[in-house]
């Protein structure tokens, strides 16, 4: 009993990329910036130089920002992505959509499962792309290259180094759908890299000793679950592990944001302590970090922060 009520507190995000989401999913609303007033002797003052996001669907306000914030609507941002995707010839590309914060925050996979690679003899990967923006200030929009796992529809993204990512800088909204394209398929010819790093894992023995240093960056609680699981699981190389701890995010956590950010840590962890040879060398970052589009200014925080 006590497991089937876990099970159903944890989200699955393998289940939810497989599904294909048109108009109507949770992202698509719409969104707009109003003035800012605050309560003060029965009278009401404006606030100068902050404006509210306030979704027009509900009238809530999901976000207070500065004057020279650039609102930027989750769906403009997966239009420009699908129509970049439409011309390439990738086959069916399966999308989940993710979205909490009342919608401040929007995460979003596309899977490409015809470019899927060999990573061992049985074990095929297919390169994903992860999309993200929000309302709140907490990340910048971005997109990365990931990889899933057909064997155990595992989920990697995030951490930069072969998985980073990058787009151009997004002025006054604009997004060049023609520039969206090109780096899209520079991608997806990246990734390679992340083939090629995980092969070059499965011949690696972990050792037990490079243990703390792979969790260090983790929450303890799922650090603690993920060393068990590592421990009792049979396999003996650094790709074995990796899997085991990216199998717990993918499909152990209980919200879709600690899962997004589990996994990034795993990736940054992971990459660190077992870089690749095209790296400056152990415990150093990679060269290329992600290039991420970010509004003129950042947003001011959320009310009551």
């Amino acid at each position: 009993m006590q497991t089937e009520a876990k099970a159903r507190k944890t989200v699955d995000l393998a289940s939810h990329i497989n599904q294909t989401i048109e108009r109507g999913h949770p992202a698509d609303f719409p969104i707009t910036l109003r003035p800012l007033f605050y309560g003060c002797n029965g009278s009401f003052e404006h606030v100068a130089k902050r404006f509210a996001v306030v979704r027009e669907d509900t009238g809530k306000a999901v976000a207070v920002v500065s004057d020279r914030y650039t609102l930027i609507p989750h769906q403009r941002i997966l239009d420009a992505v699908e129509e970049a995707i439409r011309p390439l010839d990738v086959g069916p590309v399966p999308r989940g959509i993710y979205v909490d914060r009342q919608g401040a925050r929007m995460r979003a996979l596309y899977k490409f499962p015809a470019l899927a690679r060999p990573a061992l003899d049985t074990d095929d990967i297919c390169p994903c792309l992860k999309i993200q923006n929000t309302y709140d200030g907490t990340s910048r929009i971005a997109v990365h290259i990931g990889a899933f796992r057909f064997v155990c529809t595992n989920l990697a993204v995030g951490g930069g180094g072969a998985f980073a990512g990058g787009f151009m800088s997004i002025h006054a909204g604009d997004i060049p759908v023609e520039k969206v394209s090109e780096q899209l398929s520079s991608y997806l010819a990246d990734f390679g890299g992340i083939v090629e790093l995980y092969r070059s894992w499965a011949e690696r023995p972990l050792g037990l000793g490079n243990l703390p240093a792979l969790l260090e960056l983790m929450p303890k609680k799922s650090a603690e679950s993920i060393r068990e699981e590592i421990l009792m699981s049979s396999g003996g190389t650094v790709y074995d592990a990796y899997n085991v701890a990216t199998r717990y995010a993918t499909h152990q956590m209980r919200s879709y944001r600690t899962a997004f950010d589990l996994l990034d840590r795993i990736n940054r962890g992971f990459q660190k302590q077992f870089p690749t040879a095209l790296e400056a060398g152990p415990g150093e970052p990679p060269e290329c970090a992600p290039i991420s589009i970010e509004p003129p200014s950042a947003p001011a925080a959320q009310p009551g922060r």
